[in-house]
């Protein structure tokens, strides 16, 4: 479940603006829920890339070349299908704790 939801929070903070990846990695290390290591998004960028829910471009920034990522329309499908799967398992254990 843990490598879904990582997926799911990259598309959701892509779903805001393209970002480049230690920027992803700054936001998801904010909340303790996500402890990530620097470096460990790049895989789960390429295994994203690859199933072409992402893609990349570079840009210029202060003299240095930025890889920046932003979903594609297909990632767009699998974050609203992913979000619809996420709450439904989270109204169902909300469920069970009752």
């Amino acid at each position: 479940m843990r490598k879904g939801t990582f997926e799911l929070a990259i598309l959701l903070l892509l779903k805001r603006k393209p970002m480049y990846g230690y920027e992803i990695t700054k936001h998801l290390q904010e909340e303790s829920t996500f402890p990530i290591a620097d470096g460990s998004i790049y895989p789960i960028l390429k295994r994203m890339s690859t199933n072409q829910w992402v893609y990349s471009y570079k840009e210029e920034h202060e003299g240095r070349s930025r890889k920046y990522y932003d979903v594609t329309d297909l990632g767009g499908k699998v974050l609203e299908a992913r979000w619809e799967e996420f709450t439904n398992v989270y109204a169902f254990l909300d469920q069970l704790k009752k």
